[in-house]
């Protein structure tokens, strides 16, 4: 009745026009969800926040977070004591439990309506979706896809893989050492930054923990996995550190030329190939990460989304929705592209301008397309990645048999599930 009450009065404030009362909306951000509105610093063109105020009357403060203070920033705004302290706020999906869910309000039924909300990748939204309501609009995104280094793969003659199977084959090829005695390894894999593991287990079909917090990591398909990663650590495969190689130490790797295949968000095509700082520029290419056999496989999709705190001051509503419609509009979409922000729509993707500097913009559709929740965003998170790259590191360096490693995760995630999982 909350949400209902809510909606109605803010589709009547936009039937009169109130929109232009609120003078000034206060948005809760990270820097990078401001640049991406107004553009570069300095820059004449490309800047919605000027288009915006001037066409609408509204006034924009952002109150930009740091990321390592915005969690728990954001959770205090939301609180019920915080009322009135922003009238929009960005969201990523790791924050995204039933709890935070419920105190956004719902979008559908605002006028004016979202502008094509089924251009927006369906499992992205799926994700800021409660009770059948969206409650968030993704309009940021970074899809993880596969970099690989096209001069390797050619010399040891390896074919773009099919499968997630012929990736894992591929990294084992590789191995080796370089004309200059330099160590190569097949796959950065980023287990405990990054949590690839779990996204490995997917790729073969396997899974560590549902959405409905089904504990399903001790499963023959992750046994079978993690033999698989067992034979390319002891093959050379993976680099003999791999458990401790932050994500910063990965990409210098593979813009070291040392590397050859990892999985890192779209846009570090760009910086793989940049001649100032990779020894490997124009020689690093691109795939979307594969499944089973001629298939497209799951993808790690960070994401934001721009949406309507319950608790934001109530007068402002009409011109924070405002706000949030253009924002997340295909022309704003497709500006905030071009000003360096991840798409989250399909014909932003799909756009001429775009793609100019995003050659892997096709590779980004797929992965968005076959966005997966590596886990269900809960309190507990955390310490069941920590579980995950605990006890498959030891499987895969041989010290502790697949199967018990596998038996004592069970366990452990099963016990943070008991603590952690939320209340029904």
């Amino acid at each position: 009745m909350r949400y209902l009450a809510a909606a109605t009065l803010l589709a009547f404030a936009m039937g009169t026009a109130a929109a232009s009362a609120a003078e000034t909306i206060r948005i809760f951000a990270n820097s990078a969800h401001q640049d991406a509105f107004t553009g570069r610093p300095g820059a004449t063109e490309g800047n919605l926040q000027v288009a915006f105020e001037k066409e609408t009357g509204i006034k924009v403060v952002w109150d930009t977070v740091p990321w390592p203070q915005m969690r728990q920033n954001f959770q205090r705004a939301m609180a019920s004591s915080s009322s009135g302290a922003y009238d929009v706020v960005m969201v990523i999906n790791d924050w995204a439990t039933e709890d935070t869910l419920a105190k956004l309000l719902p979008l559908e039924s605002l006028s004016p309506a979202i502008d094509d909300k089924d251009d927006i990748f369906k499992p992205m939204r799926d994700m800021f979706t409660l009770k059948g309501q969206l409650v968030g609009l993704p309009i940021r995104s970074n899809p993880q896809i596969v970099h690989y280094n096209k001069a390797i793969f050619a010399e040891k003659g390896i074919a773009e893989p099919r499968s997630f199977a012929e990736l894992m084959d591929a990294a084992l090829k590789v191995a080796g050492k370089r004309a200059d005695g330099a160590n190569v390894y097949g796959f950065g894999i980023k287990v405990a930054a990054d949590d690839d593991m779990t996204l490995v287990f997917k790729a073969f079909g396997g899974d560590v923990l549902t959405k409905d917090y089904r504990v399903l990591i001790n499963s023959p398909q992750n046994a079978a996995t993690l033999q698989k990663m067992k034979q390319l650590y002891d093959g050379g495969g993976l680099a003999p550190n791999f458990a401790t190689t932050d994500t910063v130490a990965t990409q210098n790797l593979m813009r070291e030329g040392l590397l050859g295949f990892v999985l890192f968000g779209d846009n570090y095509y760009n910086r793989f190939n940049d001649p100032r700082s990779s020894r490997v520029a124009g020689q690093v290419g691109f795939f979307p990460i594969p499944g089973a056999p001629g298939a497209a496989g799951p993808a790690k999709v960070a994401f934001w989304a721009v949406a309507l705190p319950a608790n934001g001051p109530a007068a402002n509503r009409a011109a924070a929705w405002r706000f949030t419609q253009y924002y997340s509009s295909k022309a704003a979409q497709v500006q905030m592209a071009i000003n360096g922000n991840g798409p989250a729509r399909r014909s932003t993707l799909e756009n001429e301008r775009f793609k100019a500097d995003a050659p892997y913009a096709a590779a980004s559709a797929v992965a968005l397309a076959n966005a997966v929740e590596i886990f269900p965003a809960f309190d507990g998170t955390p310490q069941v990645q920590a579980v995950v790259a605990e006890e498959t590191v030891l499987a895969i360096t041989g010290r502790k048999p697949i199967a018990e490693a596998l038996k004592t995760a069970e366990t452990r995630i099963t016990a943070i599930v008991a603590e952690k999982r939320p209340a029904r």
